[in-house]
């Protein structure tokens, strides 16, 4: 064979080989794409039904602190662009947004179901709390990554081509064990909490998702242990980010000491960290756990020039009775945390379906009341307040009501408890205010005396800093004075941010609007709190009233509260008077007014007129 026939044979075979070569690579190329877009929309879709598994309970209580902390955690993906959960009204609770550029989630919810476009894979699932759809979750990934996967593949098929024989073989074999290791590396990260070197969310998901497959494989069961940290923001806010992060290693640490080798640890968000305990079959296994865990939690973490105290509050879903998915059982154990945290926090709580029961209960409520926003289905009663010193009524306190068009009368201690919780309070408030200053106009025109009416607020109200507006509001609507409004509030407002509701308390006072201690005596009582507050009213609580006159201690803490009250120059009520002895006994220990059955029942606008004097 000549030189020229040997070059032309050669360069037909390294055509031939080439093309055969580029051809099969092409393939694989389209082989690659397509699979790893499914790939990243199964991964994708999986994250958001876990996601809204975990934000259920926040979405149910409203948390939008609570939301925004889940949705952050999704910045360990670094495929993922923007997160956002959404309400059932579709409205935007909490978002993520990896880079400053105009979100592509809009605050609307996107439908659900996924869509690719030439950059990126957007996709929406729905949140569900026992088959009702309670939210929505929307993720937005990148495609930068699939194609730079598929660049580096073009990339490999051009030198592929270029070098032949042994060389090319080696160089392709060393160029796959490479992106081997470096997979695998990048894989370790991302499955590794960096503060905490505990598993991440993601770790600790395919981690419950195999636990569960081998209960129902071979039966048994475990226990699921949500912990979120408590006050754990005041440590951040005192000590500062680098501390706070300290503190969460070393949780961490604890965590890892006290639980064994066999079990499942991990940090799954700001300040929340979850374990499955593996066979922990009975309660009382998870309980002894939880109950070493609180005892530790409560220890003081060193940081240097004071020590920071925090807390746990342990939500237990057992396995797979109470949660046969990865999402039941974490929505169940998350819900179960947040009964642990209103039990006072540092505590545990097991799931149950009671707890399920009440969380749907409270559900059904909601939805409710927001219709009975909608179609005005609440309405105000009205009990009086009469003078110890002339028997006249001297005092109303409006009291709200609602019967539910199917369930009839539902009681204010059910649904008031879930307008706050729901962020209804202050439309309820408004409601209330509306119709105490019409009936107020509607007695005077038919020429009765209107004495002063109670209404109460409470503490988030005030804490939002609406309520002067909400009032001022109502009186410039129905053209009335402020001195035809008191104000009632509980002993709670002492708590937290007392100067800010001092100052809002303030200029209702100001304003001319009496205010009221409601429920004084029942656990935050202090007369030194008063100094803070511009009150003129104390209103004694009916549990001490209705062990009255026999109960010798409870006549000593109302004489107490009585003489206190008196001595500072403020008026005295004593509530839940439903006897004549009562209504003696506090009489002539100097009491102001009595309220209570015995001296009248709530009543509607039309019966109160019977009752007042004429003007």
């Amino acid at each position: 064979m000549t030189d020229s026939r040997l070059r032309n044979y050669t360069r037909l075979n390294l055509l031939s080989t080439g093309s055969a070569v580029l051809i099969a690579l092409l393939l694989m190329a389209g082989y690659h794409w397509y699979r790893e877009r499914e790939d990243l929309q199964k991964n994708l879709t999986m994250q958001a039904r876990l996601l809204g598994a975990n934000a259920t309970a926040a979405i149910v209580f409203e948390d939008g602190s609570t939301a925004n902390e889940i949705i952050a955690t999704v910045d360990a993906s670094p495929t993922i662009m923007e997160a956002a959960i959404y309400r059932a009204d579709g409205s935007l609770m909490a978002r993520f947004q990896r880079s400053r550029m105009t979100p592509a989630l809009t605050d609307q919810a996107p439908p659900l179901g996924h869509v690719f476009s030439s950059t990126d894979l957007r996709l929406a699932v729905p949140v569900q709390l026992e088959g009702r759809t309670v939210g929505r979750i929307a993720l937005r990934a990148s495609l930068d990554d699939l194609y730079g996967q598929l660049g580096r593949l073009f990339g490999g098929m051009l030198l592929i081509l270029t070098i032949s024989g042994a060389l090319g073989t080696y160089v392709s074999r060393k160029m796959r064990l490479q992106m081997a290791t470096t997979e695998n590396a990048i894989e370790r990260m991302a499955l590794y909490d960096r503060v905490t070197g505990l598993a991440n969310r993601h770790a600790f998901e395919l981690g419950l998702s195999q636990t569960l497959q081998r209960h129902a494989r071979d039966g048994g069961g475990s226990a699921l242990l949500f912990i979120d940290v408590d006050d754990f923001k005041k440590v951040n806010d005192l000590f500062g980010h680098q501390i706070g992060d300290e503190v969460l290693k070393a949780v961490g640490e604890r965590l890892g000491k006290t639980l064994r080798a066999a079990d499942i640890v991990a940090r799954i968000g700001g300040d929340e960290f979850a374990a499955i305990l593996t066979n922990a079959v009975a309660r009382e296994d998870a309980a002894h756990v939880a109950e070493n865990l609180v005892r530790l939690g409560a220890e003081p973490f060193e940081t240097g020039d004071l020590p920071a105290h925090v807390g746990f509050s342990i939500g237990i879903c057992m396995i797979p009775h109470d949660g046969a998915s990865p999402e039941d059982a974490l929505r169940n154990a998350d819900l179960a945390m947040y009964q642990a945290k209103k039990m006072g926090k540092n505590t545990y709580q097991f799931f149950s379906q009671n707890l399920g029961t009440k969380v749907r209960r409270g559900l059904d409520i909601e939805a409710g009341l927001r219709l009975a926003l909608q179609n005005d289905e609440l309405y105000v009663v009205y009990q009086p307040q009469r003078s110890v010193r002339n028997g006249r009524i001297e005092g109303l306190e409006a009291l709200v009501r609602w019967r539910h068009p199917e369930r009839g009368m539902i009681s204010p201690l059910e649904f008031i408890p879930v307008a706050e919780e729901a962020g209804l309070i202050e439309d309820v408030g408004r409601i209330v205010l509306d119709h105490v200053c019409r009936d107020i106009v509607d007695l005077r025109d038919s020429g009765h005396a209107v004495p002063p009416v109670a209404v109460n607020v409470s503490v988030r109200q005030i804490a939002r800093g609406k309520i002067g507006e909400d009032i001022r509001a109502a009186l410039q609507k129905h053209r009335l004075k402020p001195e035809v409004l008191k104000i009632e509030v509980t002993e709670s407002v002492f708590l937290d941010h007392l100067d800010a509701h001092a100052r809002t308390l303030d200029e209702l006072a100001a304003a001319g609007i009496e205010i009221a201690i409601d429920d004084f005596g029942t656990g935050y009582s202090s007369f030194a709190y008063l100094r803070h507050l511009p009150v003129s009213i104390l209103k004694i609580d009916m549990r001490f009233v209705h062990d009255l006159p026999d109960d010798t201690e409870a006549l000593a803490l109302v004489n107490g509260i009585i003489g206190m009250g008196h001595a500072i120059g403020l008026s005295v009520i004593a509530e839940g008077v439903e006897s004549a002895i009562q209504a003696e006994c506090l009489r002539d220990a100097g009491c102001d007014l009595l309220q209570g059955y015995h001296i009248g029942l709530p009543m509607r606008k039309q019966e109160m007129m019977m009752l007042l004097e004429p003007s």
